[in-house]
């Protein structure tokens, strides 16, 4: 896999945040998702704070695939566990369409709506389960930033988001670099790229995230 890898601090004691007390809840997704309501409304703050930037990281990697600027505006894009809309303000900087996003929390949706960097938006999704709302083979481009952390998505809802990716197009996603090696992502990964169903593109390794904190930025092109 070709990676480009970013400087950035040596790994220190976490502090008790916002974002480290979401990483609490073991998958329980009720519990999750009541929590994410009612962080909503201070989650932008919370972030910056710690200097989070693995929505403007992922959206580099995008760009970096996507160098023609005509493209841009007809590329079908999900935002699969939006937030409040950091990646889909990133992409619209970048000049691509509005894209479509969905949530596991309806208010952080509801927050993503106010960016106008969406088309369309789903609350409640969980993506450990196949949703109907959200029809096979749709994007050209899915997104998934800052879900594959501990006690969030588990390393399987890779299926989910290659379901709904057009053959040919692309996945992207960001996984904490701890996450990664505790998850043994790598295997994953590399049975899915063995059995052809996807192949990796250029991806960012080790590579800022928050403060103290690495994560890798990962691109495969999905094969069906």
């Amino acid at each position: 896999m070709a990676s480009e890898n970013y400087a950035s601090n040596g790994v220190a004691t976490a502090p008790l945040t916002s974002v480290n007390q979401a990483l609490n809840f073991g998958r329980d997704y009720s519990r999750l998702k009541n929590y994410y309501e009612t962080w909503s409304a201070d989650y932008d703050n919370d972030v910056s704070e710690e200097n989070y930037c693995g929505p403007s990281m992922l959206a580099d990697l995008f760009d970096s695939l996507h160098r023609a600027p005509r493209e841009r505006q007809s590329l079908r894009i999900m935002d699969a566990c939006c937030g409040t809309g950091l990646v889909g303000k990133e992409l619209m900087l970048r000049g691509f369409a509005p894209v479509d996003g969905c949530d596991l929390s309806p208010a952080m949706t509801h927050l993503a709506h106010k960016t106008q960097a969406y088309a369309r938006l789903y609350g409640g999704v969980d993506l450990t389960e196949h949703n109907p709302l959200i029809a096979d083979n749709q994007y050209d481009a899915t997104f998934c930033c800052g879900a594959f952390i501990q006690g969030h998505l588990p390393i399987e809802a890779i299926h989910e988001l290659m379901r709904i990716t057009t053959q040919g197009g692309v996945i992207l996603f960001s996984t904490r670099c701890s996450f990664y090696q505790d998850e043994h992502f790598d295997k994953f990964l590399d049975k899915l790229t063995a059995s052809a169903q996807l192949c990796a593109l250029p991806s960012f390794m080790n590579a800022a995230y928050l403060n103290d904190v690495q994560a890798h930025y990962l691109a495969f092109a999905v094969n069906k």
